[in-house]
């Protein structure tokens, strides 16, 4: 690839990946549905949908919890279909998404870090109460992600692509053979990542039952999941206390506020950059101050208020960045309390704040991000697979849509219901309810996508009076996809005794791989 191309695809995937923590959270830099959109660029788009739905499933269940940097799917999916369309190798550029993605954690703990120092410049300017200057200042964050991955993604790229090709071209059929399976048994590690996420103990019988539905019934992970769901309505519905509600009542007299729905918006809108300079010492504070802004600047018009108020949300913060807007928006309502003059002080706004990043978070967590994300992304990476376009737009529209609903509806619930909302859900128990019915759904699907996506077959034969006799029949013949079963569990094991085994694991799906198609084993 000549330097001209190499720069503007480069541009390009900064561009893109940069969205993660830069402008929204959109999920267009996953893989299901950037690796398509590489492909489409490099004129390949069935390679992009074939390596960005690989990817995904292997990423599927290595998620950013809390403050935790894992390997980055988003650039391994991007620069994994980038080197398969190079190099006419899916399963050469799937192999190599994983060792991409594990370098790739380094460039997002260097962004982090650079962001610490971004942060302290804010505080003199908070201080001083210079609005303009808070604002570049944090928006500088996204500059800071995209020259990262600019920088890094044209390196690959320009270095990389003919190197890779190269290599390609020199392997033995063995090695290239055994690349490919090891591609097939690299979705186990998502799946069994998965499971440890969602407390596999204590729901595995979900797990069981979607993994028996797609192999004796042949179902495919659309059906399973909507089974999942009637299951989980259905458990809850007969788990429901007679009588039991949750309702928000308003007060009868409500007093005209500070704050107009023009105000509300500004937040939301806003909250699509609250990640821009998420860093390791305070998280998202400078984030959360610069979407409260607008709000703070209007209802304290006295400068040493106002910047008492910016000071206060100076303070550490995190959040998943979908329900971080019902803080903000419960935020706002205290905040305006205070600037008329009731009985709500700094620390009730502070205990406030870090009172509902728990709860706030972990429906983000296990609701959002390991099971809403994750069955539209099964579905699409099934479509995918199959060379079928709709695969990364089922997966995209979905959680476009929640982004936008959970952020807007976010600010203004929490604004309208203060922290009544949260008080009426933890007394109703419905966040614990809500994440187990999620839990169902995703262990189901989980059982499911282990039939549908983790690939491994024996192709050992011998004969028996005359007769050819072939391992992998006689075994299906038995128990269907037991060695799919049995790795994602083997696997799950793993991972539980040992945090950092998705290395290990890694080189254990090549090892796999490489010495079965060497004894012609697989």
């Amino acid at each position: 690839m000549n330097i001209v191309s190499a720069l503007l695809l480069s541009l390009f995937v900064a561009l893109l990946i940069t969205e993660n923590y830069g402008y929204g959270y959109w999920m267009i830099s996953r893989p299901i549905f950037a690796g398509p959109l590489i492909g489409l660029i490099m004129g390949d788009v069935k390679t992009g949908l074939a390596v960005g739905a690989s990817v995904e499933l292997m990423f599927m269940g290595v998620l950013p919890i809390g403050g935790s940097v894992p390997p980055n799917a988003q650039i391994a999916g991007v620069i994994g279909t980038i080197y398969a369309i190079q190099s006419n190798s899916p399963s050469l550029g799937i192999s190599l998404a994983l060792p991409i993605g594990i370098l790739a954690q380094f460039l997002i703990m260097l962004a982090w870090n650079i962001n610490i120092f971004i942060v302290h410049k804010s505080d003199k300017a908070i201080n001083s109460g210079n609005t303009k200057k808070i604002e570049l200042i944090h928006l500088s964050g996204i500059l800071v992600f995209f020259l990262v991955f600019f920088i890094a993604s044209f390196l690959a790229i320009y270095f990389g692509s003919d190197f890779v090709k190269n290599i390609n071209d020199a392997l033995p059929a063995w090695v290239s053979g055994g690349i490919e399976i090891a591609s097939g048994l690299l979705p186990a590690i998502g799946m069994a990542m998965l499971l440890k996420m969602m407390d596999f103990k204590k729901y595995w019988p979900f797990f069981l039952i979607g993994f028996i539905l797609s192999v004796y019934l042949e179902l495919n992970v659309l059906a399973v999941s909507l089974l999942g769901l009637g299951i989980a309505a259905g458990i809850m519905s007969i788990s429901k206390k007679d009588g039991e509600r949750l309702s928000i009542e308003e007060d009868d007299e409500k007093e005209d506020g500070l704050i107009e729905k023009k105000d509300l918006r500004k937040v939301v809108l806003r909250s699509f950059f609250t990640m821009s300079t998420i860093n390791y010492e305070r998280y998202m504070s400078l984030g959360f101050n610069y979407a409260m802004i607008p709000i703070l600047r209007k209802i304290y018009p006295d400068e040493e208020e106002y910047i008492k108020a910016l000071q206060r949300h100076n303070e550490f913060f995190n959040c998943h960045p979908y329900t971080t807007n019902v803080v903000l928006g419960v935020a706002t309502a205290l905040e305006e309390q205070r600037a008329m003059g009731k009985l709500v002080t700094e620390e009730t706004i502070a205990s406030t704040k870090t009172a509902l990043m728990g709860p706030l978070s972990g429906i983000g967590d296990s609701v959002f991000k390991a099971t809403f994300m994750t069955i539209f992304a099964a579905i699409g990476a099934g479509l995918a697979l199959n060379g079928n376009i709709l695969g990364p737009i089922i997966f995209i529209v979905p959680n476009v849509t929640l982004n936008l609903l959970t952020r807007y509806f976010g600010v203004f619930w929490g604004y309208k219901f203060g922290v009544k909302l949260i008080v009426k859900m933890k007394q109703s128990d419905l966040i614990q309810k809500f994440v187990q019915g999620a839990t169902i759904v995703g262990m189901m699907v989980t059982g499911s996508m282990v039939v549908n996506f983790v690939k491994i077959q024996l192709t050992a034969t011998w004969v028996s009076g005359g007769k050819e006799i072939i391992l992998q029949e006689l075994l299906d013949q038995i128990f269907p996809s037991l060695l799919p079963l049995v790795i994602t569990l083997l696997f799950y094991t793993a991972l539980v005794k040992k945090k950092k085994a998705i290395y290990w694991l890694m080189i254990v799906c090549f090892i796999i791989g490489l010495a079965g198609k060497f004894f012609g084993i697989l």
